[in-house]
């Protein structure tokens, strides 16, 4: 076997932190795997891996050579994009992540317009409201929205996302509207599970003072899609970024609440594997993609002037 495929194998076992992740990917057996991380060992003269009866670890040799590996691949990936593109066209399989609701509202209806301008490129686009590891499912680029958690991502911020109080003029008919944020606590508040804080919504007065205020309902959900729904069918109240009821503002199927105080924005980042750098292809995913955002006028208050 030649020492590019050995090399690949081996970059993907480190990277998945498993021989029989990558046996699934090649569609073969996890001895296979084993067999060409040790063909590779015995060319290379060294050994890379410590092996135990659960998991395995680089040896220091192992973590150089692993580095050099993935530069080297990573200019190889390059280096065919740019022979094979025609003028100024991209191919290649792009891999994105993102929120379901971001990349739902937000992603999927550029795509014709991104197609239109890169026709040779693919995207295969994950949605999940959870954590994704870039790593394991081989993601080239995810759309997070709030703080990042895992520091070896290499992140760049394209802006920021504002948030409020949102619900239905059919729940305030019924209920009233809260003017203060500590009326909430007499509100059904709808709970999205995806936040640090859970129950806890915080905000800043005019006077620029925060206040946190404790919120209970009877609905939770780690799907910001059925938050929205349950604002919309009249449940209760939520704590939502504004991008996520763009048309539902516009449509008065809900109102913004407690417009005076304001709630703590988050930041929206796109993060990249560790010890890769963008590649072309996901260079111009992200740069068309702030590009749109920064025109957009459901999303124009969200983001930022783009880095």
């Amino acid at each position: 076997m030649d020492r590019m495929r050995l090399m690949e194998t081996f970059v993907r076992v480190v990277e998945t932190g498993n021989f029989s992740a990558v046996a699934r990917e090649a569609r073969t057996t996890q001895s296979a795997i084993s067999k060409q991380v040790q063909a590779l060992e015995k060319l290379v003269g060294a050994p890379l891996l410590v092996r135990s009866s659960r998991s395995h670890a680089l040896t220091e040799a192992g973590q150089l050579y692993y580095e050099r590996c993935r530069q080297v691949l990573d200019t190889l990936e390059e280096a065919h994009i740019e022979v094979h593109r025609a003028e100024h066209e991209i191919s290649g399989l792009l891999r994105v992540a993102a929120p379901v609701a971001f990349g739902r509202l937000h992603i999927v209806p550029r795509l014709p317009a991104f197609y239109a301008r890169h026709p040779r490129l693919k995207v295969n686009l994950q949605l999940d409201d959870g954590f994704t590891d870039l790593v394991a499912a081989g993601i080239d680029v995810a759309f997070r929205v709030g703080e990042l958690k895992d520091s070896r991502l290499i992140a760049r911020r394209i802006g920021t996302a504002h948030r409020a109080t949102l619900a239905s003029p059919a729940y305030l008919e019924r209920h009233g509207e809260p003017r203060h944020p500590d009326e909430l606590r007499k509100h059904n508040c709808l709970i999205y599970t995806g936040l640090a804080t859970l129950d806890e919504w915080s905000y800043v007065d005019a006077d620029g003072l925060p206040r946190v205020v404790r919120v209970d309902g009877n609905f939770q959900s780690n799907s910001s899609e059925a938050i929205r729904q349950a604002v919309c069918e009249g449940l209760g109240i939520s704590y939502s970024p504004l991008w996520t009821f763009g048309d539902d503002l516009r449509a008065g199927r809900v109102k913004a609440i407690l417009t005076r105080f304001r709630p703590p924005s988050l930041p929206l980042n796109v993060v990249f594997q560790p010890a890769r750098r963008p590649s072309l292809k996901v260079n111009s995913f992200v740069n068309y993609f702030s590009e749109a955002f920064s025109r957009d006028p459901d999303i124009a208050q969200m983001l930022a002037a783009t880095q």
